[in-house]
């Protein structure tokens, strides 16, 4: 009797401790429930803003406070949630513990694990107030809708939800990338019959419009049917007439043409150009250009007075359009200086290609014609290269190094002989200034 009633009692010890563990399981399973909690909470993950200006990226703002979470997500979907599209993972940035890139003091940058985003941040770390996402992978015309997501679940940090776990989302945002529109760099005649025109490249464009005003109205002028052709020529223009110019991007898309916003309007005029500056035979701008040649650069640099340079401009922004406008509008020429007038403005403003000696004496047109005073200048035998040439521009009642092909803008005497080893002979030159130009 004793053993059956011990017996008995064993069975009741062993019924209630699996009654505890099914008890306990049960909670662990609704706890488990609960640690699933997905919520959006901007507090801690935010999408701020976003650009959407060139097709082959979209870049949207961001705070991201991860909370322990040792990944952050970023996903997108194409079509956009609203058109039924679904939002999946698109890249994945380790929070803390991956290479970062140094741009400058405050300003980081590192690729995603897909090598599909750029995140750029103020320190090395995808956690902060002002965060940068650029999605590299964008096509013109597409819709995608855009989501940040921590890749664990952690405490939730709401009070009243305490001990509990969450994976917080944010906001979604839907953005359309659009073609970037094309700026209209040079417009010029080198006969005052037809006008040529170079644009900048827009990337995923599968060609160009262009519309030109005459007689009081915009028309369309022609197509350029191939996105990597820059160039155009209107041969129907008439001598002593002035005509104005834009451009515009296109991309066929399902079937249907998508179209960036028309450059900003340039003007020119047919007719003889009046523009300051030495156009005779043995010019510094190519001493051994002949008058046909000369006359070329003159007519692109009346027609870049005539578009960049405005009344009450300073002597500062008269040069910085000045060097802009070289930069964007020539290319080191890496055949040699004996290749199409390279070593001469001719070179630099026409034909577009040129080296050291072609970016001065080119500059030296433009300053001219601007009312700056520019000197050009050759290094001499113990320069780190003798061979190089550059400008000297008067800025604010001071000289300063001009450089346009190796992009040394207002520098002092300083930088330019302890950083760049250059040396030259100072006879019959003003005297530069020690330090580099400070606004």
């Amino acid at each position: 009797m004793r053993k059956r009633s011990e017996m008995l009692k064993k069975l009741y010890g062993l019924l209630l401790l699996c009654c505890m563990l099914l008890c306990m399981a049960l909670c662990t399973e609704v706890n488990a429930e609960a640690a699933q909690t997905v919520r959006e909470d901007t507090t801690f993950m935010n999408i701020k803003q976003w650009r959407a200006g060139n097709a082959s990226c979209i870049e949207f703002d961001a705070l991201v406070n991860t909370l322990g979470s040792k990944y952050v997500d970023v996903y997108r979907s194409e079509p956009s949630v609203k058109n039924g599209g679904e939002l999946k993972r698109l890249d994945r940035f380790l929070v803390i513990g991956a290479v970062w890139n140094v741009i400058d003091d405050d300003r980081y940058a590192c690729y995603g694990n897909a090598q599909k985003v750029i995140c750029y941040s103020e320190r090395p770390s995808a956690r902060g107030d002002n965060l940068t996402f650029v999605d590299t992978t964008t096509k013109a015309g597409h819709e995608y809708s855009y989501q940040l997501r921590y890749s664990d679940y952690v405490v939730d940090p709401e009070f009243e939800n305490f001990g509990d776990d969450v994976r917080i989302i944010s906001n979604t945002i839907t953005v359309k990338p659009v073609l970037q529109t094309p700026e209209l760099y040079k417009c010029y005649t080198t006969d005052n019959k037809i006008v040529k025109l170079s644009w900048s490249y827009t990337n995923q464009a599968d060609g160009y419009r262009i519309y030109r005003y005459d007689n009081g109205k915009w028309s369309y002028l022609k197509a350029v049917r191939k996105g990597n052709k820059l160039t155009a020529a209107d041969k129907t223009a008439k001598t002593g007439k002035t005509y104005q110019y834009r451009v515009l991007a296109y991309k066929n898309v399902n079937g249907k043409n998508i179209y960036s916003d028309k450059s900003v309007a340039r003007k020119i005029t047919l007719k003889s150009p009046t523009v300051k500056g030495d156009y005779s035979y043995g010019s510094v701008y190519g001493p051994y250009l002949d008058t046909a040649h000369l006359a070329q650069v003159r007519s692109v640099v009346q027609s870049f007075k005539l578009n960049y340079i405005r009344k009450g401009m300073s002597d500062y922004d008269k040069v910085l359009t000045a060097f802009n406008y070289l930069r964007s509008n020539c290319r080191y020429a890496y055949r040699g200086w004996q290749y199409n007038y390279a070593n001469t403005a001719w070179g630099a403003l026409v034909y577009g290609e040129a080296q050291c000696s072609g970016y001065a004496r080119a500059m030296k047109a433009l300053c001219d014609a601007s009312g700056i005073d520019c000197r050009y200048v050759h290094a001499n035998a113990k320069a780190s290269n003798p061979s190089h040439q550059w400008n000297q521009v008067k800025v604010g009642g001071k000289w300063y190094i001009l450089d346009a092909q190796s992009n040394g803008f207002l520098l002092g005497t300083n930088t330019w002989i302890k950083q760049a080893g250059m040396s030259w002979d100072t006879k019959g030159l003003p005297t530069c200034s020690k330090t580099d130009y400070k606004r």
